[in-house]
């Protein structure tokens, strides 16, 4: 039996991946604060077993319980592939560091770094001994490479989730493959936030808006049909961040 554990599961990539991967002998794990009700019930129609947790993960003190919870869910002598994908993300607050409120920064930090990072911990402690496969995904961003004028936080925490990345490759690698993944500008709610920013707080709004209006922004579906190589095929040395400029 096949393990997929996916944060950010109710809308976007998250969705997309486990509709892709959802299919066959595989249990699904879906993470998020949304309803993913109709989801379940679309992949329960296909045969997929499918868990789902409602958990915000700015509540990191949680991760713990969490954990327990999914993996009391898994038989480890029935897996045979066991997989985490950190999806869930976000962008606000928007604008330069110093201008909003603390508490709001300390959420994005939660959410985008503190909170898979800790899952990393939980997952790479929970499958020792496992005989099987298991692969990390760390969903990452063209702004870990590039700072942005009013990104300054999301972007230091993409870029710190990919240093975790390469970090448990070099701890873990011979028993783990984990891997960023880079899905470039995908036509999800955060790109229809992104296009509503004044350029007083994210200068660069107008090149979002104008890959929009020419239509190439990437669909979830083909990044989460990308993101599956990734996890499912040895193509990629464990550790690298991949992204969707690797499958053209």
């Amino acid at each position: 039996m096949r393990h997929y554990i996916i944060t950010g599961a109710s809308r976007g990539i998250g969705e997309a991946l486990a509709k892709e991967v959802g299919l066959g002998e595989t249990t699904l794990h879906l993470v998020s604060r949304g309803s993913v009700k109709e989801l379940m019930s679309q992949l329960s129609k296909k045969g997929t077993e499918v868990f789902s947790y409602a958990f915000d993960l700015s509540r990191t003190d949680g991760i713990t319980i969490l954990t327990e919870e999914i993996f009391s869910n898994i038989d480890m002598k029935d897996a045979t592939f066991i997989a985490l994908v950190n999806n869930a993300g976000m962008l606000e607050p928007i604008g330069p560091i110093g201008k909003h409120d603390t508490e709001d920064y300390r959420r994005n930090l939660e959410v985008n770094f503190v909170a898979p990072t800790l899952l990393c911990h939980e997952f790479t402690k929970r499958t020792a001994g496992f005989e099987g496969d298991l692969r990390i995904l760390n969903v990452s961003s063209g702004a870990s490479k590039k700072a942005y004028y009013g990104w300054s936080h999301y972007c230091s925490t993409k870029a710190g989730l990919d240093m975790i990345t390469a970090a448990i490759a070099v701890e873990h690698g011979k028993r783990i493959g984990v891997f960023g993944f880079n899905p470039g500008r995908t036509d999800t709610k955060m790109q229809d936030q992104i296009r509503e920013q004044s350029p007083e707080d994210f200068e660069h709004v107008q090149s979002f808006i104008d890959a929009w209006e020419q239509g190439i922004l990437n669909s979830p579906e083909k990044v989460a049909k990308m993101m599956r190589i990734v996890l499912e095929e040895d193509r990629f040395e464990s550790g690298v961040t991949v992204s969707t400029r690797d499958f053209t």
